[in-house]
C-alpha cells in the first residue's frame, strides 16, 4: 500500500457509528446494481487492527434467513444460532464464549442493536431489526483498538451497512426450509418453516426511502430435554417404557423422559428508512424498526406406561430403579414480544474538509412477556395456574456527536462525545390461567439503570512515507443506579455506584514493500457490569443475598500483530493476538465459603492467545471460482480464580482450540453459481474446571459442518435456489442441540 493511498484511506478509518459522508478510495466502493449503501456507512476501509468485510455478493451465494447469517463464515467467529428464528443468537469470537454477549457490539447504520442490559444467552443482538434484503455490506472489527467504540468492543464489533435506493426498486421472495432432526432420546422428526420477504423503495429528488417486510413461520427442534431425579415411593411407581438412561456431560447418570421448548415461532419484521438531503452540506436519515415474535414452546413426553399412554409426572420405575418426574418438567410456555427501534442520524461537512455526525437511537421493549404453565400435560396446555414474566418498558437509548478532519498535511483527527442509558425492569406475577394476563400477586421483581458518558480523541499521523501511527484515548464515566430486588412482600434497593476510566489505544503500521503491511496494535478496554449482572440475587430474612453489587468491570489489555499481503486477485493475512483480562465476569460457584454461593463473580485473571490465518482469492485456477479460507488456533486459559480455584490453569469455557472455515463459490455459467462451505470448531469445554467430557445434551461440542447452495437466474429478474445446511447431519451441541440437516428452497423476484 503506497503512502498516497494510505493518507486517503486513514481519514475514513472506523467511522461506523460516527461516520460522516466522504469520498471512497479505490478499495472502498461497494457496487450494487440499483441501490447504494447509505453514504455515512460506506467508508470503513481500515481499522487500527483486523477487519473483515462480507459483501452483498457473498451473502447472495449462501443461505441467509436472518442478518446473523452474514457472520456464518467470518474468521474465528461463531454465532450460537440454534434454529431458524432464534432470538438468542450470541456472538462468540477470539476472547468471548457463547455466554458472554456483552463482549460484542453490533450496529446497523450507526444504531446500536446489542442488548447490553445483560451478559449471557439472553443478551444476543437484536438481529430482527435488520432484514437480510436491506444489507449492503458487513464489516467485522476484531479487538478494542479504536477509541471510537466503548469497552464492549474488547471482543468483536460488527457494522451492518444497509442500502438506500437511487431509483425505484422492489423485491419479493419466498423461502422454505425443512430440517431432518434426530436424537438419541426419541424426539426426532421433520421440522419445517417458511420465510416471506418484500422490499419497496425509491429516490425522488432530495428524498430516498426503503421499506422492508419479513414474515417468518418456523418449527424448531427440541431445545431442552427433561430429566428425572432418582428416588420416590417405589410402591407407587408406574412402570414405563421409552425413557433413555443417559449421562450428563460430567458423566453422572440421568434418565431422560421428555423433550421441551419445541418452539413454533411466528415473527413479523418491518423497517422503514427515510433519507433526505437538507442542503448541499447536510443530510439526514430516519429509521423506524418493528419486530414482533409470537412463540409457543411445546413439550412432549417420550415415555409410556404399560397401556401405551404417555406419562408426564409422578413416580415411575425404569431400568430397575425408581425415578420422580417433576410436576413442571414438561410444562409448556409461550412468548409474546413487540420491539421498536427509532433512529435519527444527521451528517454534515464544512468547506475546510471537516465533517460532523450526530446519531440518536432508542430501542424499546414495547411488550416482552413469557407465559409459563405450572403443570405439565395433559392439563398444562389447556390452561391452569402459571406465571407471567414481563420485561415491558426495558430498553436502551444512545446519543453520539463526532467530528473528524485534517490537521495539516499528515494528521487526521477524530473527536467525539457519547452517552447511553440502559433500563431493565423485570417483573414476575402469578396467573390463574397462564395463557392469559397476570392477574395474580407479584412473585418477584428486579431491575435498575446504568448510564455512561464518554469522550474520545484519536489522531492518525502519517509521519513518514511508509509509516502511520494512530494514537487515541477514551474517557468513560459509568454509573449504576435505581437498582432494586423484590419478592411477593418486600422491595429492597441497591446502593448507587459510579466510576471513571481511561482507555489508551495505539497502532503502528509499516508498509515495508509494495502491497505488504506489518501492523502492531494495542489497547485497553473497560467492560462495565450490565444491569442484570449487578442486580442479581434474591431476598432472604429481609436482606439481599447471593448478590455482589460491587462487581468490578472487566479490564482488557489487548495486543495484535498482523502481517497483510495484497494480491492481484485477493489477499492473505496472519495475525497473532493476546488478551489479558482482569476481573472477567462469569457465573460460577464460590467454593471458599460455607455454604457455597453461585452467582456472577469476578474471575481474577484470564488470558487468551492465538494465531489467525485468512486467505481470500478470486478466479482461482479457472474463471469464476472464488475461495475463502481461515484457521485460528486459540489458547484461552484461566490463570487465577480465587473463588473457584479448581479453574486455575484450565481452558476457559466455550472458546474452541481451533476454528476453521473453507468456502468455495463457483460461477460455472452466466446464470448459474454454486457454493460449498465447511465450518469446523474444535475441542472446547462448558465448565470452568473442564470436568465435562461426554458429548451429549448439555455439552459444548466440537463439530465439522458442510453447507451447499445452487442458484439459477432462470429469467430476467427471477432467481431460484436450493441447497442444504449441515449436509452430513452432524449431531452437535451448544448445551442445546444445533440444527440437523436442513434443506432450503427459494424463489426471488427483483425489479
Amino acid at each position: 500500500m503506497n503512502r498516497s493511498f494510505r493518507l486517503r484511506a486513514l481519514p475514513l478509518a472506523l467511522p461506523g457509528l460516527f461516520a460522516a459522508p466522504a469520498f471512497a478510495g479505490p478499495q472502498q466502493s461497494t457496487t450494487l446494481e440499483t441501490v447504494h449503501v447509505h453514504a455515512s456507512d460506506t467508508q470503513v476501509t481500515e481499522t487500527p487492527a483486523v477487519q473483515v468485510r462480507v459483501t452483498r455478493d457473498q451473502l447472495d451465494k449462501h443461505h441467509v434467513t436472518d442478518s446473523s447469517d452474514a457472520l456464518k463464515y467470518a474468521p474465528n467467529l461463531q454465532v450460537r444460532k440454534r434454529y431458524v428464528g432464534d432470538p438468542n443468537a450470541v456472538i462468540s469470537g477470539r476472547n468471548a464464549g457463547t455466554l458472554q454477549s456483552a463482549r460484542s457490539l453490533v450496529y446497523a447504520d450507526g444504531l446500536l442493536l446489542s442488548n447490553l442490559m445483560t451478559n449471557g444467552w439472553d443478551g444476543a443482538p437484536r438481529w430482527g431489526m435488520v432484514a437480510p434484503e436491506e444489507i449492503g455490506a458487513v464489516d467485522v472489527l476484531y479487538g478494542p483498538y479504536s477509541a471510537l467504540y466503548p469497552g464492549n468492543s474488547l471482543g468483536t464489533t460488527v457494522l451492518i451497512h444497509t442500502r438506500l435506493p437511487d431509483k425505484l426498486v422492489a423485491s419479493a421472495s419466498a423461502q422454505f426450509m425443512s430440517q431432518d432432526y434426530s436424537d438419541a432420546y426419541g424426539a426426532g422428526g421433520h421440522y419445517n418453516g417458511r420465510n416471506l420477504a418484500a422490499t419497496l423503495g425509491n429516490k425522488q429528488g432530495r428524498w430516498s426511502w426503503l421499506l422492508a417486510v419479513n414474515k417468518l413461520d418456523n418449527d424448531g427442534q427440541p431445545m431442552q430435554y427433561a430429566a428425572a431425579t432418582t428416588g420416590g415411593n417405589a410402591a407407587r411407581a408406574v412402570p414405563v417404557q421409552g425413557a433413555t438412561l443417559d449421562r450428563n456431560p460430567n458423566g453422572t447418570p440421568r434418565l431422560v423422559y421428555g423433550a421441551n421448548t419445541i418452539e413454533h415461532t411466528e415473527q413479523t419484521q418491518a423497517k422503514l428508512k427515510l433519507g433526505v438531503d437538507l442542503g448541499d452540506h447536510v443530510s439526514a436519515l430516519f429509521t423506524l424498526g418493528y419486530w414482533h415474535n409470537h412463540a409457543e414452546d411445546r413439550t412432549r413426553s417420550l415415555v409410556r406406561d404399560l397401556s401405551g399412554q404417555p406419562v408426564y409426572t409422578g413416580v415411575v420405575s425404569a431400568y430397575g430403579r425408581t425415578w420422580t418426574l417433576p410436576a413442571s418438567g414438561l410444562a409448556p410456555a409461550s412468548i409474546r414480544e413487540t420491539h421498536a427501534l427509532y433512529g435519527l442520524e444527521l451528517n454534515g461537512r464544512f468547506d475546510n474538509g471537516w465533517r460532523w455526525t450526530a446519531v440518536g437511537s432508542k430501542y424499546d421493549f414495547v411488550r416482552s412477556q413469557t407465559h409459563t404453565a405450572s403443570l405439565a400435560p395433559p392439563i398444562g396446555p389447556l390452561g391452569g395456574p402459571g406465571t407471567v414474566a414481563d420485561l415491558g418498558g426495558s430498553g436502551w437509548e444512545t446519543a453520539d456527536l463526532r467530528s473528524s478532519g485534517p490537521l495539516g498535511e499528515h494528521h487526521t483527527l477524530y473527536a467525539g462525545l457519547h452517552g447511553d442509558r440502559y433500563v431493565l425492569d423485570s417483573r414476575v406475577r402469578q396467573a390463574s390461567d397462564w395463557r392469559g394476563s397476570a392477574d395474580g400477586p407479584q412473585q418477584s421483581a428486579f431491575g435498575g439503570r446504568t448510564r455512561t458518558y464518554a469522550a474520545y480523541v484519536q489522531d492518525v499521523w502519517g509521519f513518514a512515507p511508509a509509516w502511520t501511527l494512530t494514537l487515541g484515548g477514551r474517557w468513560e464515566q459509568w454509573r449504576a443506579y435505581d437498582g432494586q430486588r423484590a419478592n411477593a412482600t418486600t422491595t429492597l434497593r441497591y446502593a448507587d455506584r459510579q466510576r471513571s476510566d481511561f482507555s489508551p489505544k495505539a497502532a503502528l503500521a509499516w508498509d515495508f514493500a509494495e502491497d505488504w503491511q506489518l501492523r502492531l496494535a494495542g489497547g485497553k478496554a473497560v467492560r462495565y457490569p450490565t444491569v442484570n449482572e449487578l442486580f442479581q440475587g434474591s431476598l432472604s430474612a429481609n436482606a439481599i443475598v447471593n448478590s455482589n453489587p460491587n462487581l468490578k468491570p472487566e479490564r482488557d489489555w489487548s495486543t495484535d500483530l498482523t502481517l497483510f499481503r495484497q494480491l492481484a486477485n485477493g489477499h492473505w493475512r496472519v495475525s497473532v493476538f493476546q488478551d489479558r483480562i482482569a476481573d472477567s465476569l462469569y457465573s460460577q460457584t464460590d467454593i471458599t465459603v460455607t455454604p457455597t454461593v453461585t452467582n456472577i463473580q469476578n474471575v481474577g485473571k484470564v488470558r487468551m492467545r492465538g494465531i489467525e490465518g485468512e486467505l481470500a482469492l478470486k478466479d482461482v485456477w479457472i474463471p469464476g471460482l472464488d475461495l475463502q479460507a481461515s484457521a485460528a488456533f486459540n489458547r484461552a486459559k484461566t490463570l487465577e480464580d480465587r473463588q473457584y480455584p479448581l479453574a486455575d490453569g484450565k481452558w476457559f469455557p466455550r472458546i474452541p482450540k481451533l476454528r476453521a472455515t473453507l468456502v468455495a463459490d463457483y460461477r460455472f455459467a452466466p446464470d448459474w453459481d454454486a457454493s460449498l462451505a465447511i465450518r469446523h470448531s474444535g475441542r472446547q469445554y462448558g465448565s470452568l474446571d473442564n470436568s465435562d467430557f461426554v458429548n451429549t445434551y448439555g455439552a459444548v461440542s466440537r463439530f465439522t459442518v458442510a453447507d451447499a447452495k445452487l442458484r439459477w437466474k432462470f429469467a430476467p429478474q427471477w432467481t431460484a435456489s436450493a441447497g442444504v445446511d449441515n449436509l452430513t447431519n452432524e449431531h452437535y451441541w451448544v448445551y442445546h442441540p444445533y440444527p440437523g440437516r436442513t434443506w432450503f428452497g427459494e424463489v426471488r423476484w427483483d425489479y
